[in-house]
């Protein structure tokens, strides 16, 4: 049936007809004036909704159309800015995810690359959390078959049933973990890794469980590393319950109290930390420059296989806040906030000579290419306050304030040339190990000057500053109280003379990147972090659509 109003036409193609002349319309103003607010916005939404029902409409005109919005000021003084740019840059993932042209789709990619390289601030959030959210997740391998099966628990009288006949005094202890290492087997050591206070079975079962699923895949050379071997019975990961009262713990070691505990062997450079001293000596700077790059593309060559490591170090926006915050404090690093006493997060990381560590942290991942980009954002943001805090840790004392109230200035243990190196290091090995292509194009951030940035940020304990809150003091009890205030340091005496809940108490705790509930000291540090995430994800689904 045909519609005699529009020259005989069928109703399709008249309705695609129109979209055509909308395209063109929207692409008209778009790339001219621009001049009010609401119908940029609404033009940039009616090419959208087109490359969602008709992507073979759009051309690199569309491209152009859009990228003019994200370049253009006009409307620069207007508060919602953002969510333009967020449209115009989610348009032009879309043209790249949907268009069936190859070169449309290509000239999109390279687009939103120029864009992210060229600039900062409302653009370049905009670019690249559309990038980072490209489907590339659904591209993932499927970990279905990763089901952690209920965890065995055996009761251990003599310990010698575990370690065999080496002696209990050979033992030594780093945090929870009982070393032991065999003089007769130089390169192997035995560890007991036992649960921490309150902490389910489930999870550290989940040690061992992922030791044994990694020991399956075949990692490439540049991505394999040392899996630690754990003991099984039945092939099923199983859980000690250590009932030898001749093994010392540790006092004040946050130990369950059941002493469950999961036992593996491994290599003895698995406790060897590329930013602390190994037997009083510092890790020479390219061993711990080797060590951070290796360990990056491990981190993203996991990643794109859908498994993902959640706590390369552990980072908290607030750790004063965790017990009523809907976030229990963590750290989100696309708000760009004040980062919680980043040195001490720093201290013992789950990376080593030998490889990733703490296999409790991995998961199998199922879910949007969102939470992709944050988790590989979360890895490369540890990475590099690693970086940094191994110049720290070249001189431990120097921290805090000094005897006049002065922020400690310790930025000559920094190297600035050596931390770019780094910088380029860690971008270029994530990136190989999670897209599986080496990174050729220019980089998108400016090295030396992200060096120098850190320098002065990590160099300078300028925020040391945390506030205990009446709110905070009112949800702890009497005891929780004291024995906080005790553990930053207070006296004994002042703590019985202060009553809680009566005023906000300001505790030294730092160094913090940033004051108390404020934005990052570095935000330079942030762009670096979205921008490599950003890349892994568009540049990975595309090689992969694009792939024939």
């Amino acid at each position: 049936m045909t519609n005699p109003g529009h020259g005989g036409k069928k109703p399709a193609a008249m309705y695609s007809w129109n979209l055509q002349n909308e395209c063109i319309e929207a692409e008209n103003y778009l790339a001219g004036r621009r001049s009010d607010f609401t119908a940029t916005y609404m033009q940039v939404a009616n090419i959208q909704y087109i490359i969602e029902t008709r992507p073979e409409i759009v051309t690199t005109g569309t491209v152009h159309a859009l990228c003019c919005v994200l370049e253009g000021n006009e409307h620069d003084s207007q508060r919602q800015v953002f969510f333009l740019f967020k449209k115009a840059a989610d348009a032009i993932a879309d043209i790249i995810s949907r268009a069936p042209e190859k070169e449309v789709a290509h000239t999109a990619g390279k687009t939103l690359s120029r864009l992210l390289a060229a600039h900062n601030g409302h653009r370049f959030r905009a670019v690249a959390e559309a990038m980072g959210a490209l489907p590339a997740a659904e591209n993932l391998r499927k970990q279905t078959a990763y089901q952690l099966p209920e965890p065995t628990v055996e009761p251990v009288c003599d310990i010698s049933a575990i370690v065999g006949r080496r002696p209990v005094d050979m033992l030594h202890w780093m945090g929870r973990s009982a070393i032991l290492k065999d003089p007769d087997r130089p390169e192997s050591i035995l560890v007991l890794k036992f649960a921490r206070t309150g902490q389910k079975l489930s999870e550290l079962a989940a040690e061992t469980f992922w030791m044994q699923q990694l020991s399956r895949l075949e990692l490439p050379a540049p991505f394999a590393f040392d899996i630690p071997r754990p003991a099984v019975v039945q092939h099923a990961p199983v859980i000690f319950r250590i009932e030898d009262k001749t093994l010392a713990i540790p006092e004040g070691a946050d130990i369950d109290r059941r002493r469950h505990a999961i036992a593996f062997q491994t290599g003895p450079d698995y406790f060897s930390y590329p930013n602390h001293p190994v037997n009083g000596k510092m890790p020479g700077m390219e061993e711990c420059r080797t060590i951070l790059a290796r360990n990056a593309g491990i981190f993203g060559h996991l990643a794109s296989l859908g498994i993902v490591h959640t706590a390369p170090i552990p980072l908290f926006h607030n750790r004063v806040q965790r017990q009523r915050r809907n976030d229990a404090g963590l750290y989100q690093w696309r708000r760009a906030g004040r980062l919680d006493q980043w040195l001490a997060s720093c201290r013992f990381p789950n990376i080593s000579k030998s490889g990733i560590r703490d296999f409790e942290h991995f998961i199998a991942f199922d879910g949007p290419t969102r939470q992709l980009y944050d988790h590989i954002g979360t890895h490369v943001l540890s990475l590099v306050l690693v970086a940094g805090s191994y110049c720290r840790n070249h001189d431990e004392a120097r921290i805090g304030v000094d005897d006049k109230g002065c922020a400690v200035d310790a930025r000559d243990l920094f190297d600035r040339q050596w931390l770019s190196h780094v910088l380029i290091d860690i971008f270029k090995a994530y990136y190989q190990g999670f897209t599986q292509t080496a990174f050729c194009a220019d980089l998108p951030f400016d090295p030396q000057n992200l060096s120098r940035r850190l320098i002065e940020e990590m160099g300078v304990d300028r925020h040391m500053e945390e506030i205990l809150r009446i709110t905070e003091q009112e949800a702890m009890s009497d005891t929780q109280f004291r024995r906080f205030l005790e553990s930053r340091g207070f006296d004994w005496l002042f703590i019985e003379d202060l009553q809680k809940g009566s005023q906000d108490i300001h505790i030294l705790t730092g160094p913090h990147l940033g004051g108390f509930n404020q934005a990052i000291s570095v935000p330079e540090l942030i762009e670096y972090t979205a921008a490599l995430s950003a890349l892994c994800i568009m540049d990975r689904f595309c090689r992969q659509r694009f792939a024939a």
